[in-house]
């Protein structure tokens, strides 16, 4: 699994727009980085390097001179899946004769077997990846016609891919292939073209932007291209390139990481704009409108990653508010269900990263039995966004570090709007629902109050980062929070933790509870503030350290973190701003690299 960046055009140091390219695509997770350079004239020039960018690019200027004018340049970042993290390993690879030379982002499944044919006919392989047993098969199917050769391969491999691949028989073209794995064909006015798995990594250099979708082949010549859509030739439409919202910068913050824990306020009143209107209490989204006419009688979650958290807390809200059925299900293992649904069932899609490849999957096997789709998601022109019948843009810009913080307080909120929206076609207790949106309209200011005062959490951050294990524990909406707070700590400290209801302390985990493994207590005054009580007891008779977080002050913990007060349906807001900072003052103080955690990608595009 990688990321891809090309680039083709005129300028003399196009070096430094590939490195730029691979920095701007470092947030997404990766292990080495490689590029190739290239001329009409068949040279080719491999740099690749275990580690950070930084590392592949003090060796691009040993090895590749400036004075040296080269046409265009593929690069790579990568994420081992197949193979350690090696040099051998990392893209870009090429064929045992140095004549196809490829980058590529997925998973080819039956990699094994070709290989096996490849070996039998006397073929080497100097690395272990799926991704070399392509390259060699371009070699050995070799027609006389790059396009052939290359439609001709494609018919071989399954599953999942986005390919750059250049040849030195043609060294004037490149071919794009996407199935599956994202890809984005992109062009300025200089006529310089680009190619790259991410928007974020072309502001600034492209003016025009054209979406690929699963089974697109760009065919690039010169400054002409054609593009053809499972064989056939295709028009595509052409979008303009939003520049002002792609760039990030960290600005005074010391990580990504804290500067989108304190945008959360802010993203949340972008989410309420023209879709909650708090002086009347009317919920106008747009993708409401179109629902109007729909009864559904069951709502099924499809999550991966962090939007399983915010999903299990959407299957709270949508059984205790709007009165529906709902279920959360994984999205690599629901393909494999066998399920019998009717057309009032309602399935919504939450993607942090917006090309997850297990949830596109299931997404499309939905789509050929007709069933209902909704979508929850960031970047306009997504696959996700593209594949659904309604849908909500969270609206919360790009998020620079891997692990997520404002993407799920952005997906709650959103999660939260069609709850109330289908509560409301309901005509369930409008009383109730008043009180839930006049406390809704006060969560960016109640999260501010949070983060204008963190010397408390920090000074706990302290004392608990000499712990090696922890406990998060919550019930009914506490719960997901505490899934979430135990999995952001274990992302960016490396530490262990895991998360329980606090109702099941007494069925196994209090086994585990002594002085070493503190256990953190999400127990607002809501209600189940009285069990949460008798489960602090059941830790401290046996000798453990206890964390609070609550509005209400809590004798028997060793530390307290205070919340504002509020109501039942709207704490895990506050409560999950309190998980995120906690973590992420505990992983600043052991000096880990917060923004890049190792082993983690941003977008999971393999299954």
């Amino acid at each position: 699994m990688c990321w891809i960046f090309w680039y083709q055009g005129k300028d003399h140091d196009a070096k430094k727009i590939l490195v730029h390219g691979l920095e701007r695509l470092e947030y997404r997770g990766y292990d080495s980085a490689g590029l190739l350079v290239g001329n009409k004239e068949g040279e080719m020039k491999l740099v690749r390097a275990v580690g950070k960018v930084s590392n592949l690019a003090s060796k691009v200027v040993k090895e590749i001179p400036d004075e040296k004018k080269y046409s265009f340049w593929i690069a790579h970042t990568r994420w081992a899946t197949h193979g350690g993290v090696t040099e051998e390993n990392t893209h870009p690879h090429h064929d045992r004769n140095k004549h196809f030379y490829l980058v590529h982002n997925g998973i080819i499944e039956n990699y094994y077997k070709l290989k096996q044919e490849l070996l039998a006919k006397w073929y080497t392989f100097y690395g272990e990846t799926d991704s070399e047993v392509i390259a060699n098969l371009l070699e050995d199917n070799r027609t006389g016609n790059f396009m052939e050769t290359v439609e001709k391969v494609l018919g071989m491999i399954r599953w999942a891919y986005a390919l750059l691949i250049v040849s030195t028989y043609a060294p004037d073209e490149i071919i794009a292939v996407k199935i599956w794995s994202p890809l984005l064909f992109a062009y300025s006015w200089k006529d310089e073209f680009f190619f790259s798995s991410d928007k974020q990594a072309l502001a600034g250099y492209a003016d025009k932007l054209i979406y690929l979708d699963d089974g697109d082949i760009v065919h690039l010549k010169g400054n002409d291209y054609q593009i053809k859509s499972h064989g056939i030739p295709a028009e595509k439409k052409i979008e303009d390139m939003d520049m002002e919202s792609l760039e990030a910068s960290k600005g005074d913050y010391k990580h990504f990481m804290l500067k989108e824990i304190f945008e959360q306020p802010n993203i949340i009143r972008r989410i309420f704009k023209w879709r909650a209107d708090f002086k009347t209490n009317f919920l106008n989204a747009e993708a409401f409108h179109g629902m109007q006419n729909e009864a559904f009688k069951k709502i099924v979650f499809i999550w991966c990653g962090t939007s399983y958290n915010a999903w299990c807390l959407g299957t709270y809200r949508m059984e205790n508010l709007a009165g529906i059925d709902a279920s959360c299900e994984i999205a690599s293992e629901y393909e494999y269900k066998h399920i019998k649904v009717s057309d009032d069932t309602l399935y919504v899609f939450i993607s942090q990263s917006w090309e997850t490849a297990d949830s596109i999957e299931v997404l499309k096997m939905i789509n050929q039995k007709w069933w209902h789709t909704f979508w929850i998601v960031n970047v306009v022109g997504s696959s996700i966004s593209r594949l659904t019948e309604y849908g909500l843009f969270t609206r919360w810009g790009a998020e620079i570090w891997v692990a997520s913080t404002k993407a799920f307080t952005a997906q709650i909120t959103c999660i939260l709007l069609l709850a109330l929206y289908l509560w409301l076609k309901r005509w369930l207790s409008k009383a109730k629902y008043d009180k839930i949106m006049k406390e809704f309209s006060k969560v960016p200011r109640m999260i501010e109050d949070i983060l204008a005062d963190t010397v408390n959490i920090r000074k706990i951050a302290e004392e608990i980062s000499a712990y090696k294990n922890f406990f998060f524990l919550g019930r009914q909406y506490q719960l997901p929070v505490a899934s979430e707070s135990s999995l952001k700590l274990k992302e960016i400290t490396y530490l262990h933790s895991e998360s329980y209801p606090s109702g099941e302390l007494k069925h196994g985990p209090l086994a585990l509870i002594d002085a070493k493994i503190p256990s953190v207590l999400f127990v607002p005054h809501d209600l189940m503030f009285e069990h949460n009580i008798s489960s602090i007891q059941e830790i401290k008779a046996r000798a453990g350290k206890v964390i609070t977080i609550s509005d209400k002050a809590i004798d028997s913990s060793d530390w307290h973190i205070t919340l504002p007060s509020t109501i039942d349906e709207i704490y895990p807001f506050l409560t999950a701003v309190v998980g995120q900072l906690l973590a992420y003052h505990v992983a600043d103080i052991l000096g880990k690299d917060i923004d890049k955690p190792r082993n983690l990608a941003k977008s999971v595009t393999v299954k």
